[in-house]
Order: C-alpha cells, then structure tokens, then sequence
C-alpha cells in the first residue's frame, strides 16, 4: 500500500525496514538529544511495527479509545474534543492497552519497542539501555515531525518530554496538550490536540451497550456545560496564522471540483494535487462525475470560533473543506443535526448518511486529507489536513 502524507510521497512498507538506534525521553535530566526528520521516520516505524506484533496482528473489536471530531462548514456544527470522551472508538476498532488512561489520546503505550541507543545524539550521551515500550507521545511528535517538515525543524526529548521546534519555540507534548515550556504544569486547564486511530477503509456502524450509551450522554452533557479550549499557540505557529490578519495573508484561491475555495498556502499544493486526480478519475468514472455536478459549492476558510467551543476552528486556520451539495437528498451529513431526533446518531447506517465516493475519500487521504464521514461523530461534508494522522494510520495498518 502506498499513501502520501502530505505533499511527500510516504510508503510506510518501504520505510519498515529501517529500525532506530536512539535514546529513549526516560525522565528529566537524563538526556535532551534532538533527532533528525530521517529518524522521526524510524523512530514511528520502529514503535508501530513492534506495536503490531504485540496486538497479534489485530486489534480488538472494542469501543474504546478516544474520539475525534473536528468543525466541518461555517454554521453550528462543532466537535467532541478527545478529552471529553472515553471508551469510544473513532473507528470502531481499537486496543484498550492503546489508550492513554492520562491523556484520553491514542497512544502505543502497550506495545514493544525494541529501541536501542549505542550512539551519542549531538555530542550527548545516550542510554544504552534497550526500552520496553514506547514513551507517551513519541509516536505522535515523529509524526507530527514527519510530516510538516517545511515548519518542524527539530524533534526531540527535551527534560523528560517530546518536544517539537517551530522557530525558536519549543512545543512539548505535555500530555496531549501541545504546550510552550512555560504552560507545561498548565496542562490541565487545556483541551488536546486531537490524535486519533484513523481508520483506511470504512469502519463498522458502532454498537455500543447501555452503559457506553449512558457515559456518552454523560460526556456529551459536560461538554455543553463546560466547553473544551484547545491551545492555539501550536497552530498557530505552524501556519504562521496566530491573529486574523495573519491568518489571512496566506490565504490563497484554489480551484477544485469546478469551484473555487479559500485555504492557506500551506495547503495549496496538496490540495490542488488532489484537484488533479479528480479531474483524472471524473474522465472514466461516471458515478464521480454524478457527484460532482450534484455539489453546489465548497467551504474552506472562514474565521470563527468552534460553536460551542472556545476553540478555533480548522476552517479558520483554511486547512479544512467542505464539499457542500445541492441536495442531502434526506440523508444525514453531521451527527449533531441528527441528534435531537436519534440519541443514537452513530447507529445511523452509511444507506441513511450523505457519503462522499470511496474513490474521492482515497484520493484526498493520499494527499494528506483525512475525511470526517469515518468519526464516530460523523461529518460526511467535512476534510481536514491531518497528515500526521495518516502517517500512524498507515504504519499500522502496513504492520497488519
């Protein structure tokens, strides 16, 4: 299997046979040794493959794990942050040794990694010493490193925590929180930065027991009475876009589909690629050709804060889009609108929802673009620029 993430081409088969020599972030003080963009890459290979090993080459069909849900168009809609839910499955598949009891954010915490260090970083001594698993939010920082590498410039353990460097700041893990060393112990008072089990193909409609129905009302509830706040600092400096204004000097116009949509810059590229493969697969396939003479528009940028939230929207960074039709032809697009008429929105069958084509979805995951219509707390309308999400999605499934 070959997938892209982002604007560089990322087979995680290839890159599987390359394993890390390198310390493990094993406490403070012990060592700070920043890797290279080449190492985040084994660093994620070396940990997902172990971790695949460990799961007997299946996860179990459990709803646990965390939830993401991202904004989708300019009106309403808003998502569940991952802090807000537990025990519920994105894609319906996932480990409960995967989940991070601190953090509610996916993590590889039950695998093995056979990760060795015998060579100093940086002038640094290292440990020598082979780790039994994967520290919390190693796999997420490489990716996040692999996969911005026109803003990421170093990726490192940093007095005991992964930490990634935007120009001269530092943004450390801090329990899901993506912080600058300053708001570290600040943690708590910070909603996470959504990393999720991405599902490739089209996960299973989710059964859920009384009691995961009650809990999830329960999470539901608290997050209307108590809206998440993410830290925007992350964002914000990887897409040069902390104030409007500055937001705003990089958006650009990017033709996709016939229409014209606004994102930033930084996303162009990936997206007009996209625009071209579809123009491709419309000149054989008529059921995509149907699909898109049926939308009436598309939704990217648009300043605003999540409703309901005090989170930014990703339509406000313009790294997300929407594909809007003329038409829902009575079907559901967005779990929140179905939900005052079904408590039991994520039961509604894929027959009864909105679907963008599989062969539209796949081309938009190559491209670094992960599609809402597979959370858990659906939105068919929604994509959203996410290749770190893709990177880990496609080493384990690779790993399989």
């Amino acid at each position: 299997m070959l997938r892209h993430s982002g604007i560089l081409m990322y087979s995680a088969r290839d890159s599987s046979r390359h394993l890390l020599s390198a310390g493990g972030c094993t406490g403070p003080g012990r060592y700070d040794s920043p890797f290279s963009r080449k190492a985040t890459d084994r660093i994620l290979v070396s940990a997902m493959k172990n971790l695949a090993l460990l799961l007997t080459g299946a996860l179990i069909l459990v709803l646990v794990g965390t939830v993401c849900q991202s904004p989708a168009d300019p009106d309403a809609r808003h998502p569940i942050e991952v802090t807000e839910l537990s025990g519920l499955s994105t894609a319906g598949v996932e480990s409960r040794g995967a989940r991070s009891a601190e953090t509610d954010s996916w993590t590889a915490n039950s695998g093995a990694m056979n990760l060795t260090a015998s060579q100093p970083v940086h002038g640094q001594p290292v440990d020598s010493q082979p780790r039994a698993e994967p520290q919390e939010g190693e796999l997420q920082m490489a990716a996040l490193a692999r996969s911005y590498p026109q803003r990421i410039e170093e990726f490192a353990c940093r007095n005991g925590d992964w930490a990634v460097r935007i120009d001269t700041t530092w943004y450390y893990w801090a329990h899901g929180r993506l912080l600058p060393e300053e708001l570290r112990d600040r943690w708590e008072e910070y909603s996470s930065y959504r990393f999720y089990s991405y599902a490739l193909d089209l996960p299973p409609i989710p059964e859920l027991d009384e009691e995961t129905r009650l809990r999830l009302k329960q999470r539901l509830d608290r997050a209307e009475e108590n809206p998440p706040m993410r830290h925007e600092g992350f964002l914000g400096d990887l897409y040069r876009a902390s104030t409007r204004r500055q937001t705003e000097a990089g958006i650009v116009t990017v033709e996709l589909l016939g229409f014209e949509v606004r994102v930033h810059q930084q996303i162009a590229e990936p997206l007009e690629a996209v625009g071209r493969d579809l123009e491709v697969l419309m000149q054989t396939d008529p059921g995509v050709q149907r699909f898109a003479k049926g939308l009436k528009g598309l939704a990217g940028y648009n300043w605003r804060e999540i409703a309901g939230t005090r989170s930014r929207s990703y339509h406000s960074y313009g790294i997300a889009v929407d594909l809007a039709p003329k038409s829902f032809g009575g079907r559901h697009t967005y779990w929140r609108w179905a939900l005052p008429k079904n408590e039991e929105f994520y039961a509604i069958p894929y027959e009864q929802r909105w679907m963008v084509p599989q062969q539209i979805v796949e081309i938009f995951e190559q491209w670094g673009f992960v599609w809402g219509g597979k959370w858990f707390f659906f939105d068919t309308m929604h994509f959203e620029y996410r290749p770190e999400i893709l990177a880990l999605a496609n080493v384990l499934e690779d790993q399989r």
